[in-house]
């Protein structure tokens, strides 16, 4: 299994600053900041792309790269710690991301492994994909942003971790393996490993 640990290029920053009407009174609580927070693909994104391999063991989807897939809930606890903590970040800020970056042949490789049946990783052609999609009710223009996610994935966009999530956390953000496993069902008894 391949994981990215080391950034390929530097990961794009946000801006977190006051409102307009913020800078002219000093007083106004922190609720009244304009905060803008960087997040990677959600994790629940990933398992939603495996619905159709919980059934058949394929995952099939069109060629991708490594993504930093985070979890909402972690997420949602590092956004309240900086709301909670008035001036802890202001200016450019980094992603808040998982620690590391997985493609999907690497989330087929751990849902083998959490789940004890075996799951591969196949690549569709974009336009068959995207007219799948299509007859499954997807709008179209939606259907061509899903591809422009896996062609943003391929250009490495989601594949650098940063370190601030789990430093806002106090401990290292929820794992793929664990996502995983909830979605996917573990063998009775498991616990999952780190990663």
């Amino acid at each position: 299994m391949t994981a990215s640990t080391t950034p390929s290029r530097p990961s794009p920053a946000c801006t977190i600053s006051p409102s307009p009407r913020d800078r002219t009174a000093p007083h106004t609580p922190p609720s009244r900041l304009i905060a803008a927070f960087c997040n990677t693909l959600y994790a629940a994104s990933a398992t939603r792309f495996l619905d159709h391999a919980r059934e058949t063991g394929e995952i099939l989807l069109p060629g991708d790269g490594p993504v930093a897939w985070t979890t909402h809930a972690d997420l949602a606890e590092a956004t309240a710690a900086i709301l909670a903590d008035e001036g802890r970040f202001e200016g450019p800020t980094p992603s808040l991301t998982a620690s590391r970056a997985l493609s999907f042949d690497d989330l087929a490789a751990l849902a083998t492994e959490v789940t004890g049946r075996t799951f591969t990783r196949s690549t569709a052609p974009e336009a068959g994909f995207r007219d799948h999609l299509v007859a499954q009710g997807v709008p179209a223009h939606y259907a061509d942003q899903v591809l422009g996610i896996f062609a943003a994935a391929r250009a490495g966009e989601f594949a650098v971790p940063d370190p601030t999530l789990g430093a806002l956390l106090g401990r290292e953000p929820v794992g793929m393996r664990e996502v995983l496993g909830e979605a996917l069902g573990r063998p009775s008894g498991e616990r999952p490993a780190a990663g």
